[in-house]
């Protein structure tokens, strides 16, 4: 580890509308060091790092950040970028009807003669892609790539194209499996070893003995612990996040004989572009009353394109059939599946599922306004009662109705949309990595919200890239591996069977 400091952030306050997001916070980070700041949504812990980035410029926020022992007063991203710190931010924001080389050298453009080199331009996305060993098209768009290998793509960019000194890693592995994360892990190694000091945001406490040299706990918007004991000390690090010890769930046994729900079967799916192989190949499975089955595969197995077609959210080829709870008539677009007691929660919140510029309210209501409508005169105090309800139910924070989603931390955005579909009383619930950045405390509320769902005699359907999720709240598991099945396993199935699986190694499932 090196011994020169790369960052140092002191005493650093943040404040929105009179409210302090961050309290006088103060950590460093050494050049080929990784630090893993953790803590609850709201902790503060993205605030702080879009300080240190130049997103919050200088004059927005009290104390100092220093680069390799000089004070720094950023007025922009750019600035900060010049000077070595780049942060990759738990939203990306990708263009995805621009090129993947476009988006990775954003800002950065080569240009030859005043005009764009789109030769050195995928020459360069080329060369960072390969250090992911990522098969891509650097000239296709963006949005052709699933959000896991946009991730990948955009954290080779800022490792890259900026000689990055500090590198800031805001929930780099919320949607990758299991593998995808190792691999990440193994060239954080590399840039380790470059002399580059990483700051690693992460949820996730089993990755924090396998990445970090040190550990620094945020809560309310202060550091309350740091330490280099890293191996053996999540039950610590979950007390110093919440301020307690966390409520420990009891599970009732697995109920998988209940009544079927969701049948699915002979089920194919092809993308709007004819492609030799379908992205889902003659499929069929089962959602059982009272029953969470979980659904585990890599990047391309065809889970989240499965989920899709089912919910009638699919634009390109659907053959096969989907009875939900007795009807035989596959949902030709999602209006009609919620009709017939479907909810689906997607994988990415931004783009798919908030309604940005809108409030709690009108997020939460989006799927349902007709439940508390009369002809098209919308009930306003039953709206209101009925969303708050939900919303004390979910624990959202703050506790509001009136304010912009998108001032709300991720988790709690994730609250607000599964909110949205307990509003439609589904009879089958599809979440869809449910617990992309939500935070350890959040966790353990959306697990009880689904098992007190199921409990209530409806089904869920949980797709994951979280093996330990899968394994922990799964009555049943199925595992997709180039859009097939290749396995079904009981509850307290061994990550080694799921991996096998999810690998196509059936031998060794």
């Amino acid at each position: 580890m090196g011994t020169s400091v790369a960052l140092r952030i002191d005493a650093v306050t943040k404040l929105f509308s009179g409210i302090a997001a961050v309290k006088a916070a103060s950590f460093e980070v050494a050049a080929g060091e990784t630090v893993a700041l953790i803590g609850e949504n709201g902790a503060g812990k993205s605030t702080l790092m879009k300080v240190a980035a130049g997103v919050y410029p200088a004059g927005t926020y009290e104390g100092s950040i220093w680069i390799g022992g000089k004070e720094a007063a950023f007025r922009s991203i750019r600035e900060a970028e010049n000077a070595g710190i780049v942060l990759v931010p738990q939203e990306l924001h990708v263009a995805p009807n621009l090129s993947i080389a476009e988006n990775m050298l954003m800002g950065r453009l080569p240009k030859r003669l005043g005009v764009i080199d789109r030769v050195e331009m995928r020459r360069q996305s080329r060369e960072w892609l390969d250090f992911f060993q990522l098969d891509v098209d650097a000239s296709a768009p963006a949005s052709t790539l699933s959000p896991s290998e946009q991730r990948l793509a955009m954290i080779s960019a800022a490792v890259n194209k900026s000689a990055a000194k500090v590198l800031i890693l805001d929930e780099p592995t919320a949607s990758f499996t299991e593998g995808e994360a190792l691999h990440l892990f193994e060239k954080m190694e590399q840039v380790r070893a470059a002399g580059v000091a990483t700051i690693y945001i992460t949820h996730r406490l089993d990755e924090i003995e396998t990445v970090a040299d040190r550990v620094v706990v945020m809560r309310n918007g202060e550091v309350v612990k740091e330490t280099s004991e890293v191996k053996g000390n999540r039950a610590a690090f979950v007390r110093a996040m919440i301020g307690r010890d966390p409520k420990q769930r009891e599970r009732k046994p697995a109920r998988t004989d209940g009544e079927v729900l969701l049948s699915v079967s002979s089920f194919t799916v092809r993308s709007a572009q004819s492609e030799l192989r379908p992205l889902v190949d003659d499929v069929s499975l089962t959602i059982r009353r009272g029953e969470i089955v979980g659904l585990f595969g890599l990047v391309g197995a065809g889970r989240t394109e499965l989920a899709k077609a089912v919910f009638g959210a699919w634009d390109g080829e659907v053959t096969g059939n989907v009875e939900i709870h007795g009807g035989h008539q596959r949902p030709r677009s999602p209006k009609e599946a919620i009709a017939r007691g479907l909810a689906m929660l997607t994988e990415d919140r931004k783009r798919s599922g908030l309604i940005e510029g809108q409030t709690v309210l009108a997020n939460i209501s989006a799927a349902s306004i007709s439940e508390v409508s009369s002809y098209s005169v919308i009930r306003r105090a039953e709206e209101r009662k009925r969303n708050l309800d939900l919303a004390r139910r979910l624990d959202l924070r703050p506790l509001t109705l009136t304010a912009n989603v998108e001032n709300f931390s991720g988790g709690n955005q994730q609250k607000v949309l599964l909110a949205r579909w307990l509003a439609t009383d589904p009879t089958v619930l599809i979440v869809d990595e449910p617990t992309y950045g939500v935070d350890i405390g959040a966790r353990f509320e959306l697990y009880r919200i689904l098992r007190e769902l199921a409990e209530s005699g409806r089904g869920v359907l949980m797709i994951s890239s979280d093996l330990e999720e899968i394994v922990e709240e799964s009555d049943r598991i199925l595992v997709m591996y180039k859009g097939r099945i290749t396995g079904e396993f009981p509850a307290g199935a061994t990550r080694h069977q799921l991996m096998a699986a999810a690998t196509g190694d059936a031998a060794a499932a």
